[in-house]
């Protein structure tokens, strides 16, 4: 199926998958060739062990089919090394925030950004003790990620998840206060379709605190594969001046190529012709 179009997208387009270990094998690279295909330009990239994979090799490799990393997504590296920015023990949450530097830096020689969705924290016992943990892991990376100059994205996740930063409001009121141009929100509409009362009025109401917004259905596959009216959220954001990105992410349902191209057929009239 060849679903590309010359004509540009209306938001830039990208999509979250795994950092595979041979990622220069010719899978990863078919791949990679698909989603130059279909127009997409960035990539959110899930890497556990990331000291394993050389910046410049991955960006050269990317850049081979015209994407670039727009997002580090932390996720990957919080499960396997077990991190969380809200954790009750004092010493693992020090060690979090160390190793989310290293993440921040990492994503500096991309110029990308880095998601705290998992590595926010589980669902706690006490949500009020890991909010207030959490927003002090956030006050003391606030510097690091001002001087890197990399934004540090708070997705916001829903009730099932976590205990930290349920809905945007939630996000929103863990960073506003800070000031700072790097720390920035995630809207999520797998998440805000559980989460916000409204999803337009939320959009509207923290637009100023998120470039990027994660498209994703109501069952968690990709866009298209569920109930959610993605035309009346993109012609939504196009009302409103949003200028963004948009990312897709998702379970998937049949394999990764058949679910992306099934999503961007249903996409692109959309993102081409609002």
């Amino acid at each position: 199926m060849n679903t590309s179009t010359n004509a540009p997208f209306a938001f830039p387009l990208a999509i979250q998958t795994v950092l595979p270990g041979d990622y220069q094998g010719s899978d990863f690279r078919k791949r990679l060739s698909l989603l130059q295909e279909l127009g997409f330009s960035g990539i959110e990239l899930n890497i556990a062990c990331p000291e394993k994979v050389d910046p410049a090799d991955l960006k050269a490799l990317l850049g081979e089919y015209g994407l670039r990393l727009t997002m580090f997504a932390s996720g990957a590296t919080a499960k396997a090394e077990g991190r969380s920015l809200s954790d009750g023990d004092e010493g693992a949450r020090r060690a979090s925030i160390e190793r989310c530097k290293e993440l921040v830096d990492y994503a500096a020689e991309f110029g990308a950004g880095v998601i705290v969705g998992f590595l926010k924290g589980g669902v706690s016992p006490d949500p009020e003790g890991a909010r207030r943990r959490f927003r002090d892991s956030i006050a003391s990376l606030e510097a690091h990620i001002r001087a890197r100059q990399v934004p540090l994205l708070i997705e916001a996740t829903n009730r099932y998840e976590s205990s930290v930063a349920n809905s945007l409001q939630d996000a929103a009121n863990l960073i506003e206060d800070l000031a700072n141009p790097y720390l920035r929100i995630l809207p999520d509409t797998f998440h805000m379709n559980i989460e916000e009362r409204s999803m337009a009025g939320a959009l509207i109401k923290y637009r100023h605190l998120y470039d990027s917004v994660h498209i994703s259905d109501n069952n968690r596959l990709f866009p298209g594969l569920g109930a959610i009216d993605f035309f009346a959220v993109l012609r939504f954001l196009r009302d409103m001046g949003y200028s963004g990105g948009v990312a897709i992410e998702g379970n998937v349902r049949q394999t990764f190529e058949q679910d992306v191209e099934a999503s961007v057929a249903m996409l692109n009239p959309m993102l081409t012709y609002l």
